[in-house]
Order: structure tokens, then sequence, then C-alpha cells
């Protein structure tokens, strides 16, 4: 039987439970604010870096790379670059007051993930694993946001 490896399934079942717990417990009108700005910060910073590891080749074979490859001294750097580029794009945003910022911001992020990735950024170990660990941040999130 084929393995099945996949980001969705977590991040649905993370979801998920977020909207649970946020069923159970109100959100206030100050916990929506903050609700909105964690999504509005953490959209275009995961997507930047799912990007920047982008391979058409593994997406369709279906694999997924080690998570051993991260080294600890590394993770602040990666973390302080993907926020970098979404406070940047975001300003941007603001500066020529677009519509829908956060969809913006998120689908720019993905496209200089996108560039990123034919450039050294790409040998920057450990942005995968990163961002799959916002990914499943932001589903729980956008799960209590939901309810």
């Amino acid at each position: 039987m084929r393995k099945f490896n996949s980001k969705i399934i977590p991040a649905f079942v993370i979801m998920v439970c977020g909207m649970l717990f946020a069923y159970m417990i109100p959100v206030s009108e100050s916990n929506e604010l903050l609700l909105d700005r964690i999504i509005t910060n953490l959209a275009p910073a995961t997507f930047f870096l799912l990007a920047i590891d982008f391979d058409i080749k593994t997406l369709l074979q279906n694999k997924i790379g080690c998570s051993c490859k991260m080294g600890a001294k590394r993770y602040w750097l990666i973390v302080l670059m993907a926020v970098a580029v979404s406070f940047l794009l975001q300003y941007i945003a603001a500066l020529y007051n677009v519509a829908f910022p956060v969809e913006t911001t998120t689908a720019a992020a993905f496209v200089f993930g996108l560039v990123g990735s034919k450039t050294r950024l790409r040998e920057i170990n450990g942005t995968q694993e990163i961002a799959t660990t916002m990914l499943y941040l932001l589903s729980a999130v956008v799960g209590m946001k939901i309810v």
C-alpha cells in the first residue's frame, strides 16, 4: 500500500480542532483583532517560505524532504527573513492602498518565494520545516476565526 504524505490533511485536522476550540471558548472583539493580525502577518511569511523550497518534480512525485536538514542556529534567521518579507509586502500594500491586502501580500510573497527558489536562498536549510509549522499555526488561527 502506498503511503500518502500530505501537508493538507494535518492542516485540515488542526483547523477543525481550532474551530472546536473556538466553539467552546468564546472569542471577544479584542481577540478577533488579534486573530486578524496573526493571519495578516503569518500568511505571507508562510507562503514565502513554502515557495522558496518549491520543486515541481517533488510535488508531482508526492515526496517530502527530510526534516533533519535544519540547523538549530539558522532557525531565527529563517523566521526573521519570512517576517521581514511579510512586513515589507504589507507596507507596500498599505502604501498603494490595495483592495484585498491579505490576499495580495500572500500572492506577492509566494511570487517572491518562487523567485527566491531560483537563487541561493534555496540552499538555506530548514525553510520547508518552518513553513510547515507556520502553516499548522495559520490553520488553527483560521479555524478559530471561522467560528
